[in-house]
């Protein structure tokens, strides 16, 4: 069997449907107030692939001497089609891509520990990047990525190399997480036994609902995102065509005539973007209609208020719920509203995954709780530097089996929290620089914040004077937080709360506070914070 990966998908898909539409490309024109389209057939998104992958080709290897198989780094924003370009095109020349998730003016060492362990040999990176700390310090040869398709064709037209031979152990692509404690990122190595599986399961997701039919997909965020990089290897794979947005998450009524002007068949939506939907939808039959009218509307990343799928299902929209993560791909997903009003996750087809009862300190007894572990005979069993002493991967959610092979998500274990962007923020990291730094006025602390905007500290003290302690501690802990993504940074001393000693709740035999009950415990002191 050989194995499949996002070029090849591009390479099948230009085969079978050279003249399908692949991407539709909306521009809005200030001086008509029009929307213009540029479409980019399969058989041109190969041939643009192909054209940017002889020029870095001849970049790295025929001017700075950097062999194939070597990682090279890409920055930039991930939004516009040249960003797809330079992600697939430099893997066709016959490199490692290592994408990086960053903003301009984010510090070095936010993306060093990502550096340090890939050790790529080049850096590539959008010009916006250009006076950003990671481009200044980098210690590798640093290069500015094409700003247009044009500019590629305005060279001098390098040959094509032959695409190196490759095991299927050998790794294909780097990962990165979102972000983790002291701004060192996690990187996650990907060979092409785990791309290709992770391929497969994507694919068999988004299949269409008749062999001829094309889907017409939204863009769901950057290529730099994982979610994103999958869903277009994806829809690749059934010639399906992608809308690319540029300007960002668009607004209900923005989403509602995009819809329409490109009978936009499946979307993808955050959460908490879908619940703003919602919210228009119930007071507009229009909206409501138009969503109704979706064969998929899915979501993925964080979990979605029963309320919200009972309605939905109520209402005629085919809400379908996915659960995955960047080491992994999809693992588990439900059938949709339409015929599961509950909307319960089971196990994704193509995945090989394990239900272990979960054991906890926070919990007295059999809870009835079970961990979703990743076996290492599974392809998409990570790299073992992300696998546990067993060899399994574990992927620290937490599920309970409402009926049998249906499950609900119960949360996760261990110091990552959902926010309500749907990313994780490790509270970890951000409890030991406040005990590091404060802990002559502090005595215990936790960070909690599950399903909000922004983490909050609650710290307990034994000072006489609780009400300006949260300006001092934000005083220090502040240039930690400075190098954070905005979801997972504590953002001002508003987002830090003091309490006396013993306040926090904790276990009995270790002591140890327990996260999800202190959530519980402040919930109107959240509540407050965030304006609800």
């Amino acid at each position: 069997m050989s194995l499949r990966n996002h070029f090849t998908n591009v390479e099948e898909a230009a085969s079978r449907h050279p003249s399908r539409v692949a991407f539709k490309i909306p521009e809005f024109n200030t001086k008509t107030n029009e929307i213009q389209v540029d479409d980019i057939t399969y058989s041109q998104y190969l041939l643009d692939i192909e054209r940017f992958a002889a020029y870095w080709y001849h970049v790295l290897n025929d001017v700075a001497g950097i062999p194939q198989r070597s990682v090279i780094a890409l920055c930039s924003q991930g939004y516009k089609y040249v960003d797809i370009l330079h992600v697939y095109g430099i893997f066709r020349a016959g490199y490692i891509t290592q994408v990086i998730t960053l903003f301009p003016d984010a510090p070095y060492d936010l993306i060093r520990g990502a550096f340090e362990s890939a050790k790529p040999r080049a850096f590539i990176f959008e010009s916006l990047y250009k006076d950003s700390g990671a481009v200044r310090n980098a210690l590798m040869p640093c290069y500015e990525a094409l700003p247009s398709v044009d500019a590629v064709y305005s060279d001098i037209e390098h040959p094509l190399p032959q695409f190196p031979t490759v095991e299927a152990e050998d790794i294909a692509i780097i990962a990165q997480t979102s972000g983790t404690s002291s701004g060192v990122s996690k990187v996650i190595p990907g060979s092409y036994r785990w791309l290709d599986a992770k391929c497969r399961k994507a694919s068999m997701r988004t299949a269409p609902s008749s062999q001829n039919k094309q889907d017409i997909y939204t863009r769901r965020g950057s290529i730099a995102f994982a979610g994103q990089f999958m869903f277009l290897a994806a829809a690749a794979s059934h010639g399906a065509c992608a809308v690319l947005l540029t300007n960002g998450q668009p607004t209900t009524s923005e989403l509602v005539a995009l819809i329409k002007k490109f009978n936009i068949t499946k979307v993808h939506q955050f959460p908490q973007v879908i619940e703003t939907h919602f919210q228009v939808a119930r007071a507009d039959p229009d909206v409501l209609s138009t969503f109704a009218g979706l064969d998929v509307l899915s979501y993925g990343g964080a979990g979605l208020r029963a309320s919200e799928e009972e309605w939905a299902a109520q209402n005629g929209i085919n809400l379908v719920n996915g659960y995955g993560s960047i080491e992994c791909g999809l693992l588990l997903i439900s059938q949709g509203t339409r015929k599961d009003p509950r909307n319960l996750l089971r196990v994704h087809p193509g995945a090989i995954v394990k239900f272990v009862p979960f054991a906890s300190r926070d919990l007295d007894g059999d809870s009835g709780l079970l961990e979703l572990v990743i076996p290492p005979e599974a392809p998409e069993c990570p790299d073992k530097s992300r696998r546990a002493e067993d060899g399994s991967f574990h992927t620290d959610d937490l599920f309970r089996e409402v009926e049998p092979g249906a499950y609900i998500h119960c949360g996760r274990t261990g110091d990552w929290i959902n926010m309500k962007s749907a990313w994780l923020c490790d509270t970890k990291g951000i409890e030991n620089n406040a005990r590091e730094l404060c802990s002559d006025i502090i005595t215990g602390c936790v960070v909690v914040g599950e399903g909000r905007p922004s983490p909050v500290l609650i710290v307990e003290s034994h000072s006489e004077n609780l009400e300006v302690l949260p300006a001092e501690i934000y005083g220090r802990i502040a240039p930690f937080h400075a190098g954070r993504h905005h979801f997972e940074r504590i953002a001002s001393e508003k987002m830090v709360i003091a309490v006396p000693p013993g306040t926090l709740p904790r276990t009995a035999t270790k002591g140890t506070v327990q996260r999800r009950t202190a959530e519980v415990l402040f919930e109107k002191n959240l509540d407050g914070l965030f304006g609800l």
